[in-house]
């Protein structure tokens, strides 16, 4: 484990700057922006499209949520404009609508991994863990490569302090995360270094947690971990 994670470490490092996706952070998790689904033809529909993602991009929920309605009532198999619109309920706390835009955006295209993952999020903020499992399972049968499966399952055992089982998926997400060059590696690092600080594995959980502050070098949690550990010794 030790000699794995040392070449992660020297060979991700130079790589922090290189970057496929686009992230946008919130307060409760990370957006994520995957391509395009079921482009539309409908002109306006586009317009209220990209006003609702704009003001999604800005946390204005309430003012977005109109846009996104206005999408899917011009071209209501609008996927991307439904994910969207799913994602502005969780952040307002709708859960259950934001589970039905997630069901019905699957029940148009069943093959679409990015309902799965949200909607999956939506279980683990309503404490349905094995609901949200189930739904990253079928994310990962949809797509294999992608890490957010792997992670989103990691953190779930990380919940019910199933340590060594999440270690394992956290382990896989880290290597896929590498394998996309996505900044999300150090989330994964973060959540590794938690896995291992429950255990009271606090050498290899200091290691994992320096690496995530090299990309979060102004976070006070991780800090705090850190000099926690090394007041220990």
């Amino acid at each position: 484990m030790k000699k794995h994670f040392s070449i992660i470490l020297f060979v991700i490092i130079p790589a922090l700057n290189i970057f496929s996706q686009d992230i946008r952070r919130s307060e409760d998790t990370t957006f994520i922006t995957y391509e395009m689904i079921s482009p539309t033809e409908n002109k306006d529909a586009i317009d209220a499209y990209n006003k609702g993602t704009g003001l999604l991009r800005q946390n204005k929920f309430e003012e977005a949520e109109k846009y996104f309605l206005t999408a899917i009532e011009l071209d209501n198999k609008y996927i991307d404009a439904i994910d969207h619109l799913g994602l502005v309920y969780r952040h307002m706390e709708k859960y259950e609508d934001s589970e039905r835009m997630y069901l019905l955006s699957i029940e148009i295209n069943p093959d679409n991994i990015v309902p799965y993952i949200n909607l999956a999020m939506v279980y683990r903020l309503q404490g349905r863990y094995e609901d949200a499992r189930q739904s990253y399972l079928k994310a990962q049968k949809i797509d294999p490569d992608d890490p957010e499966p792997y992670f989103g399952i990691g953190v779930l055992y990380q919940l019910v302090e199933m340590y060594e089982t999440s270690i394992i998926f956290i382990n896989i997400a880290i290597q896929k995360y590498y394998e996309k060059e996505s900044i999300l590696i150090c989330d994964a690092y973060y959540i590794q270094g938690n896995n291992y600080y429950y255990m009271d594995n606090y050498n290899d959980a200091l290691k994992y947690y320096k690496v995530a502050l090299i990309y979060y070098p102004d976070n006070t949690a991780i800090q705090n971990k850190i000099n926690e550990i090394e007041n220990k010794k």
